[in-house]
């Protein structure tokens, strides 16, 4: 029989799996709070990717609405996804020097803030900056979900907990044009694409609130270290150089 997330750690396992006590934060876990914080941290994932592809069947909307440009309508779909991508590595960074669940919370606070932004958009412009911004703040919680994950369980038990979160990955990647167009039937095509936004705002709330009362508290890293802030801009522009001309080219809407 398959087992249950609360099943995955049996009561006489600790943190570290060897017997020997983990950190205090994690040591205090039940393994019903640790299952009710795994669903939090999947809801979260899953929220983050799904904005990926959710908003690709409501381009000919936001198109018509709006009145985007080709170059524009690339801007609001790729640079959700190329912010998302550059970030993913600083946040991780962050994660480790300031705690993983401070930076989960400032990011959801972020991903909500900015799913009102692109719901209320008037403008194109108004759009591409609130999905650029709203790559950033999905790039701030995801490398924290990957972080929670391994404090949270200890290694004999890890498998499991990240064949759920491997399974919320490819289901919100199937799962998110079936959503939206879902969601365009539903409120029509006129203004429909707003609630592609609106309507997950509550549950960006909740996973909020849940994840302040769930979470564990992590601790900031023994050793200070710097961030490598030479490695990042390099990696940026890399990651830059191959995207932009992509993005700029108005590739994706051309070919429609």
């Amino acid at each position: 029989m398959a087992k249950k997330p609360e099943d995955l750690t049996a009561p006489h396992d600790t943190p570290d799996g060897k017997g020997r006590p983990g950190p205090a934060e994690t040591a205090r876990l039940t393994p019903g709070r640790r299952a009710r914080a795994l669903a939090v941290c999947i809801a979260a994932a899953f929220l983050t990717l799904l904005d990926v592809s959710i908003v690709t069947v409501a381009l000919p909307s936001m198109e018509h609405h709006l009145h985007l440009s080709s170059s524009q309508a690339t801007w609001s779909i790729a640079g959700y996804t190329l912010t998302f991508g550059l970030v993913l590595i600083p946040s991780g960074r962050l994660g480790d020097e300031f705690g993983r669940r401070k930076v989960f919370l400032v990011g959801m606070v972020l991903f909500t803030v900015t799913g009102v932004l692109c719901g209320v958009a008037p403008d194109a412009t108004w759009l591409v900056a609130s999905r650029l911004a709203r790559g950033i703040a999905a790039g701030l919680v995801a490398p924290q979900v990957v972080g929670l994950l391994h404090q949270m369980y200890p290694p004999r038990q890890r498998g499991r907990a990240f064949g759920y979160y491997g399974a919320t990955v490819s289901l919100s990647t199937a799962i998110g044009p079936l959503l939206g167009g879902a969601i365009l039937q539903g409120f029509g095509t006129a203004d429909g694409w707003r609630w592609i936004f609106y309507l997950f705002i509550p549950l960006d709330l909740l996973a909020l609130f849940l994840a302040g009362r769930l979470l564990p508290e992590g601790r900031r890293a023994e050793r200070p270290s710097s961030l490598d802030l030479v490695g990042m801009l390099v990696l940026g522009v890399a990651v830059t150089a191959v995207m932009l001309p992509l993005l700029q080219s108005g590739g994706w809407a051309d070919r429609r």
